[in-house]
């Protein structure tokens, strides 16, 4: 810049800060003469072509401020006009970002809206001077954060309106105009740190609606013509942010202003056939969409032809990828139009009922309003009912990780208080731990006599004697405790009981199943024979009367005597096993880690402090027995299941539904594939497209059949009193009924449905079209909710034609059908032809949002909520075959009653102490099975008796949500590794005595519920407080909880396996006190008297993450919530004392971390192998600790090796956790086959 314009600049700053700052009545002629001098010089200057002379001016703020005072402070039109034209040269015309922001700073936005206001109380205002002061206003805006509060606190908002009004029809005024009078209203303040301000624009808008703000702007958006686009974006803009108020809206539905809108749109469609004016039909459908929150702009929207407007206009452009928000905002406004739907039900509740028993504790609430509620009309609709925008086309996955229920969090507070039960109470659990008290001590060391473990099966003369004393009550024997311990050198005092149920099931049917000349393998035998005797160090469990001490609590010490011929028999064994496999020798060649093991107990967990089972090799080095290995091997129970076995099970069950067949997959016991099934990879644009056809089916009813093709109310009514429970003749003849030569059965030329089955779920079903039906799934008996599991058959299809199912009452906001996710399907057909699996089947899967609403007797009395559907389309490879569709491989009660019968019948009972019981019955008369599985001791001498009994505990139990049908494939594959042969199995079941409920809502699972019980709640909210007669398993389990307690015999371990409806993955629960709701949480047993956290809870899931693909680590949470305060998890951790109580959950989808199962949907076979390396996991907690010593001695001769999927994983492990967990690597390394030693 020239020297001299630059000093000239300067000097003329200087002097117009001696005059400029002085107060307008301060001034006098000569100093107004002298500001207007000086002013327009400066104009001259800045407005030449030099761009450097306006920098110059910028870059000094001193000046700008001191223009901005001197506008402030004059009041001179003259003065007035110089500095505005100053001011809108230096802020130019393009790029005024960093510019505009020097004048923010000076406060520029507060004086120009000052001086306007000022400018119009003048009689004769200059509109010239108000256009160029919204001119610079609307430079200025853009940079201003806090533009529209100053707005309204200096008075400016109806300046810039009526000017507007004024200005109507020019063209060339209204783009400034426009510009400020939409910053006045925008709300882009939200996403500030300004955010109360964000209410000051909602009070702009409503304060300009009031002021007769929406007729002009709607004026100036219909009077524009394709000429003036600029002037029409910004009108729709203004017009958007104006009608997100209520009140404008209703004023422009008032105005009769949305036929209008919809005829110019449907201009603006059919004129910009290249696409180059997107946004003014998105301005136009904001508008709308903003209308139609309102039932009053639904109705208008409607009433002028809206929805079939907004539809074929989307379909014209429905394959362009460019106009995909455009067809986004017009499904949602035609959505939302859509006429409101009921269910075509005759109720919402439940299609049969269960009648209650009365309890004190939970006594029934009257309700005189339940049962029949629905929304009567639309217009109960909420006035608010927008849909949101999300679940159309929702490629994302905000929702999958979200739980169930929703959660509170607190800063402090306490937890509930425990329902306490008597000493005296909790003895009658006596009869359920015979492990404890069933085995006769034998004094004679030398004595050879046989053990005697009554079982289900076994018929001795104890059960004769307690036959003939206490008789048959409904099947199921009666003991008296005295009778079990008459003849045991224990003393009784602590034991004896008042009266005990043993309720073992009567097994007269199968009594010959099991073969008096079943014998172990060789095999079996000489891995027995290599372990030695057992020994008690210490008792802990006192008799309450006479102070003796009756049971060892602290941890066993076990010996290994093994021989070396033993090992050399079992090693030769696994290798000639690992040569017969597809990998290499070198593979699958067992490795043994070998330990001179000290006989001191010189280290502890570090991680824990409650105590470990501890277990010694004194003499020779151990091998620990290898574990599957990469491949997982099936158990041998799933070849002997029997049909015949599970059809008399099934003819025992008892219902409340009436069923008319045995399922076939369940009769023959399905599962999954060998070969892993994929994520589903829907195309771009499927959703989208499924929910048009559901726009189109409301547009044209003409062509919709609606025809009920299966009615589950209209077949009970029809029934009437005949329709009772009776499944004692119930078989299945899908063999007879398929194919051309099937046998023929009568009805309508369509696809014929049926639900009536075990665990099946099916209320109704509709034909839409020929290929398309809704279908209706049944609530949880007696409640009007809990809609996701479905489970039906369905007949009558034609080869190779694509069937879409719709399931239209879903209630959940976003499933895992979303995100890859397909459901399980099994052909009766295929099965003929030797593939008898569930298979992941469909095709256009998603899951949306619909327009049937729900009543608010469902949603807590909010109106307005609407279901969701599922819909996939499946193409059957059969013609006239018979199919089953599930929502997960399904589990029936029959089926874990068949499997239990198996494991009876041929479970080695050399080895394994087997026993099943009866629990009690459920509300509808289900015996509830508890299971006690360990090893047997190896004599009743004294030794290995109290040895058996000082072992630790596992408590397990799974199945309390009907639904979760994974959650029973865990349970399964944790059962049937317990009764295996495997010596891992073998050493688990020395180590502990696992007790296992595997099924803790039997009648829900049979009656085909999703959540609940008969009683019409969630059992796994009803933990702290259970009732008797409403919750029976849960107030028994959590009694055989209390009873352990009670005998200060509290579970190492207990989990209850659930299933996650949102999540990928398995992943655990657990309880942390540092993560609780309670500030602080000390009423734990984590908490010690050192106020020192307990971590040994972290123990499992780290060594699950190593063992098991399909464990995530990441996955697990360890928070405490008040809304979980009354599960089993918390429940059991707080009250029971258990620190290691988690819930293991279970995707229904597949695996997404990074694991040989990656991006694969989860089958039965993973969910079985995650029940077994749940179990080998348990090891982990057993064994480690006596290794340490001779592990740091030999640790630079340890090699530790890795298998292809872990390799990275357990390098990580070994490098950056604690030492304590170096020990826990060579462990489950050791399990998995991955250590070899020095």
């Amino acid at each position: 810049m020239d020297r001299t314009v630059g000093a000239r600049l300067h000097s003329l700053f200087q002097l117009l800060e001696k005059v400029g700052v002085k107060e307008f009545k301060s001034q006098t002629g000569d100093d107004l003469q002298q500001t207007r001098y000086l002013t327009s010089k400066i104009l001259k200057i800045v407005s030449g072509q030099e761009k450097i002379h306006r920098d110059a001016v910028l870059k000094t703020s001193a000046y700008v401020e001191l223009l901005m005072q001197t506008l402030k402070n004059c009041c001179d039109r003259t003065v007035v006009m110089n500095i505005l034209n100053t001011t809108n040269e230096l802020l130019g015309k393009t790029q005024v970002g960093k510019r505009a922001g020097t004048f923010v700073h000076a406060n520029a936005t507060s004086i120009m809206f000052h001086t306007m206001v000022h400018e119009t109380e003048d009689l004769n205002t200059s509109e010239e001077m108000l256009l160029l002061y919204h001119h610079i206003l609307g430079k200025l805006g853009q940079k201003d954060r806090k533009f529209a509060l100053k707005a309204r606190l200096n008075r400016a908002l109806l300046v810039t309106l009526n000017l507007i009004k004024n200005n109507i029809s020019n063209f060339k005024l209204l783009p400034s105009l426009l510009q400020v009078f939409k910053l006045y209203t925008n709300n882009t303040c939200l996403n500030h740190p300004y955010f109360p301000f964000f209410f000051l624009t909602c009070v702009n808008s409503s304060y300009l609606g009031k002021h007769n703000a929406i007729n002009p702007i709607c004026k100036v958006v219909l009077q524009c013509s394709r000429k003036h686009v600029n002037v029409l974006k910004l009108a729709l803009d203004t017009l958007n942010n104006l009608t997100k108020s209520r009140n404008n809206a209703a004023r422009t539905i008032g105005g009769d202003y949305v036929p209008h809108l919809l005829a110019l749109y449907s201009d603006w469609h059919q004129a910009d056939t290249k696409y180059r004016h997107v946004n003014i039909r998105k301005g136009i459908l904001n508008v709308l969409k903003n209308i139609t929150n309102l039932r009053s702009g639904r109705r208008a929207l409607v009433d002028a032809d809206g929805i079939r407007i907004l539809y074929e206009s989307a379909q014209d452009v429905i394959d362009c990828r460019e106009m995909e928000s455009l067809i986004l905002l017009a499904s949602v406004i035609m959505r939302k139009c859509c006429p409101r739907n009921k269910l075509p039900l005759c109720q919402i509740n439940s299609a049969v009922t269960f009648e209650k028993p009365e309890s004190e504790l939970y006594p029934e609430i009257s309700n005189n309003n339940a049962g029949d509620g629905q929304l009567g009309e639309e217009g109960q609709d909420s006035d608010n009912s927008s849909l949101d925008d999300d679940d159309i086309d929702s490629d994302d996955e905000r929702f999958k990780t979200d739980h169930t229920e929703e959660t509170e969090d607190y800063e402090g507070g306490i937890a509930p208080e425990a329902c306490k039960r008597t000493a005296d109470d909790l003895r009658l659990y006596d009869s359920f731990f015979p492990e404890l008290y069933e085995i006769e001590i034998q004094e004679e060391s030398s004595s050879l006599e046989s053990i005697v473990i009554p079982t289900a099966s076994f018929s001795s003369t104890l059960d004769k004697t307690r036959e003939e004393k206490l008789g048959r009550q409904g099947g199921h024997q009666m003991c008296s405790t005295r009778e079990i311990h008459k003849s045991a050198t224990v003393p009784l005092s602590l034991y004896r009981m008042q009266t005990v149920s043993d309720y073992s099931l009567d097994n007269s049917v199968y009594s010959g199943a099991r073969s008096s000349s079943f014998r172990p393998s060789s095999y079996v035998t000489d891995y027995i024979d290599s372990f030695a005797s057992v020994r008690p160090e210490t008792a802990s469990a006192i008799n309450v009367k006479t102070g003796a001490s009756v049971i060892s609590l602290d941890f066993q010490t076990v010996q290994y005597n093994q021989s070396a011929n033993s090992r050399k028999t079992a090693t030769a064994k696994a290798s000639k096993k690992a040569k017969g496999s597809k990998k290499t020798q070198k593979d699958k060649k067992p490795r043994k880690l070998k330990v001179d093991l000290n006989p001191e107990p010189l280290f502890t967990d570090a991680l824990c402090i409650t105590p470990i089972p501890v277990i010694r090799d004194s003499e020779e080095d151990v091998e620990i027995p290898t574990a599957m290995g990469d491949d997982w091997e099936e158990d041998s129970i799933d070849e002997s299941y029997n049909p015949l076995i599970y059809q008399e099970m099934a003819r025992q069950t008892r219902s409340i539904y009436k069923f008319e067949k045995i399922a076939y997959p369940d009769l023959i016991g399905a599962r999954g594939p060998y070969e892993m099934e994929p994520f589903y990879h829907r195309k771009f644009g499927v959703q989208r497209t499924k929910v048009f056809e559901d726009i189109d089916r409301m547009i044209h009813p003409e062509h919709v059949i609606d025809r009920d093709v299966y009615n589950l109310d209209t077949i009970k009514a029809c029934q009437g009193m005949l329709y009772k429970a009776d499944n004692s003749n119930i078989s299945n003849s899908d063999e007879f009924r398929i194919g051309p030569a099937g046998r023929y059965e009568s009805g309508p030329d369509c696809l014929r449905f049926s639900g009536q089955f075990e665990s099946g779920n099916l209320r109704k079903v509709i034909r839409v079209r020929d290929f398309e039906y809704d279908l209706i799934l049944n609530p949880d008996i007696n409640t009007n909710h809990h809609h996701q599991w479905f489970y039906f058959e369905v007949s009558n299809m034609i080869a190779d034609r694509p069937y879409r199912f719709n399931i239209v009452n879903c209630e959940k906001q976003n499933s895992q059908f979303n995100f890859g996710m397909k459901p399980v399907m099994f052909s009766v057909m295929e099965s003929m032809q030797g593939r008898p699996y569930w298979v992941r089947v469909g095709s256009d899967i998603c899951y949306y949002k619909n327009h049937f609403t729900r009543s608010p007797l469902v949603t807590g009395g909010v109106k307005g909520k609407t279901y969701y559907t599922t819909t996939f389309t499946v193409t059957f490879k059969h013609s006239r075959d018979v199919c089953y569709l599930a929502y997960h491989y399904p589990y029936t009660y029959s089926m874990l009653q068949t499997h239990l019968q198996l494991h009876e019948c041929h479970h080695d009972c050399s080895q394994i102490l087997f026993r099943k019981q009866t629990l009690c019955h459920t509300m509808s008369g289900n015996p509830v099975p508890v299971l006690t599985i360990t090893a047997k001791p190896k004599s009743n001498s004294r030794e290995h008796v109290e040895e058996l009994r000082s072992r630790p505990y596992i408590f397990l139990s799974a199945r309390v949500h009907p639904g979760e049908s994974n959650s029973s494939w865990i349970m399964k594959g944790t059962i049937d590794f317990l009764m295996s042969k495997k010596p891992v199995a073998q050493l688990l079941r020395e180590m502990y005595i696992i007790k296992i409920v595997p099924m803790l809502n039997p009648d829900g699972v049979i009656n085909g519920n999703h959540r609940s019980s008969l009683a019409a709640e969630d059992l796994n909210r009803r933990w702290d407080n259970p009732c008797p007669k409403l919750h029976p398993t849960i107030y028994h389990t959590k009694g055989l909880l209390q009873y352990l307690q009670l005998i200060n015999k509290t579970p190492l371990v207990y989990c209850d396996y659930h299933g996650h409806s949102r999540r990928k993955n398995i992943f655990l629960y657990g309880c942390c006190p540092s993560q609780s709701w309670i500030v602080p949480d000390l009423n734990n047993p984590n908490c010690t008297g050192n106020k020192n956290e307990d971590n040994g809870y972290k123990v499992l899931p780290r060594t699950l993450e190593i063992l098991a693909p399909a464990f995530s680590l990441q996955n697990c949470s360890f928070l405490v919530e008040k809304a979980k305060e009354t599960t089993a998890r918390v429940v059991v951790w707080r009250q029971i004392g258990v620190i290691r109580s988690y819930t293991m959950e279970s995707t229904y989808c597949g695996i997404d971390k990074e694991s040989k199962y990656k991006d694969n949907h989860i089958s039965t076979r993973m969910l079985e192998e995650m029940g077994q390396r749940f179990c080998e996991g348990l090891l982990r907690l057993g064994r480690g600790r006596e290794a340490m010593p001779s592990i740091l001695e030999s640790e630079a001769n340890l090699q530790i090796g890795a298998t292809a999927q872990d390799t990275d994983l357990n390098k990580y492990w070994i490098n950056t956790i604690t030492s304590d967990d170096v020990i826990t690597s060579v462990v489950v390394s050791a399990l998995t086959g991955t250590c070899q030693g020095s």
